[in-house]
């Protein structure tokens, strides 16, 4: 069951069955096939946890054992983003869930979803889905629990800072880097007439921490000044200004130009969600209950990190020896494709090595050529219409 459901996709699940049951036949002469509705049952029987289980001891295995762990200043870069998805349109769903309105104000049932994403290493380290109604920065908290404060360097877009937020992963031991919004009057005035200051917040002075279950403000009133927060403006290409807040005090060490490559960095993650989202097509359910979607969605996330240890581990080491004018990156997509094709093969029959190196022979020439120094503009008008050809499912 858990073997079939890491395998599941967009063509249906009665088709998805069949071929699981036709790869998993030891008797080529003879196929048993099962309904959806014995199907179904079955799978009422086995928690989302157990997928998430799974991702965390795939994850011990890699950090332990894994031949190349990549860092960036000795630091593992963890982005922290949410986004929702789309839901089939059932009661049920709508009720555990809640809705959400698109930009063209359609009512859709949907989930918030979060992931606290290792750029470094293309793995998702931590993912959530819940209700609509959850805020991503509380929902950014609980992914605190799975990540390390001394090695671990948190970036966040413009929806998740707040004083109260940054002091407590200041307590905590953990290095961050925000992305402000204009809101932050005072932080943008900081900033007039110079590039790079510290940011001293006032004893005495009131600064919203967050609510409590009831839904009441709880303040907090600094005893003492607090110092080691650092504002920082940079200047994109585009003429488009970033103000970040970070706890990286060190001058020498972390220059304005290493604050912008770093934060460029978190660009990844959007990156990411497109692989879980268009990509793996996680929005073509495979049931509708609310445990089908807990579990789909899961088990995406184990999929996509042994497709991501995949590409570093081998694929990517063999691009990089070779000899050619424009750096070559692994095609993505391809190594997704190909891991669902042999899937049932590597987990299910015993001859892992010859199924590995089957799939590892078609992938070869599974790459793509990045040329440097280009800039295109973005097109939106493909959204919630159609997806783009460049994210071909799987």
């Amino acid at each position: 069951m858990i073997i079939s459901l890491l395998g599941f996709n967009r063509p249906g699940l009665q088709v998805e069955i069949d071929h699981f049951l036709k790869a998993s036949s030891l008797d080529k002469d003879q196929i048993v096939t099962y309904t959806k509705a014995a199907f179904s049952q079955a799978r009422q029987k086995i928690k989302s946890e157990a997928f998430i289980t799974i991702k965390d001891k795939q994850l011990a295995y890699f950090n332990q054992y894994a031949p190349l762990k990549s860092t960036w200043m000795g630091y593992r870069v963890v982005a922290i983003d949410g986004s929702s998805l789309i839901l089939p349109k059932k009661q049920n769903l709508v009720k555990h869930f809640g809705t959400f309105k698109n930009s063209g104000k359609v009512e859709n049932p949907g989930a918030r979803i979060s992931a606290a994403y290792d750029i470094c290493n293309q793995l998702i380290l931590d993912a959530q889905i819940g209700k609509m109604e959850v805020g991503e920065q509380s929902m950014a908290r609980k992914h605190l629990k799975s990540l390390n404060p001394n090695n671990d360097l948190l970036l966040f877009d413009r929806g998740y800072p707040s004083i109260g937020f940054a002091l407590e992963l200041d307590s905590e031991g953990f290095r961050f880097c925000f992305r402000l919004s204009t809101a932050w009057k005072e932080a943008h005035d900081l900033l007039q007439i110079t590039e790079d200051v510290d940011w001293v917040l006032k004893k005495g002075k009131r600064y919203k921490v967050g609510k409590d279950e009831k839904g009441k403000n709880i303040e907090n009133y600094l005893s003492q000044d607090f110092k080691g927060f650092r504002l920082v403006k940079i200047i994109l290409e585009s003429g488009e200004t970033e103000v970040l807040l970070t706890n990286l005090a060190d001058r020498n060490l972390f220059s304005l130009n290493t604050l912008k490559d770093l934060y460029h960095m978190r660009w990844s993650i959007e990156e990411c969600y497109k692989r879980i989202k268009q990509v793996s097509q996680i929005e073509f359910f495979s049931g509708y209950s609310v445990k089908a979607v807990e579990q789909d969605f899961h088990a995406r996330i184990v999929l996509l990190n042994l497709a991501a240890m995949i590409e570093t581990q081998h694929l990517q080491l063999r691009l990089d020896e070779r000899k050619c004018k424009h750096k070559l990156q692994v095609n993505r997509t391809q190594v997704n494709a190909k891991l669902k094709d042999f899937l049932y093969d590597i987990l299910y029959r015993p001859e892992l090595g010859k199924s590995i190196n089957k799939m590892l022979q078609l992938l070869v020439n599974a790459y793509d050529i990045v040329r440097g120094n280009r800039r295109f503009k973005r097109n939106m008008t493909y959204r919630y219409k159609r997806k783009p050809l460049n994210y071909k499912a799987f």
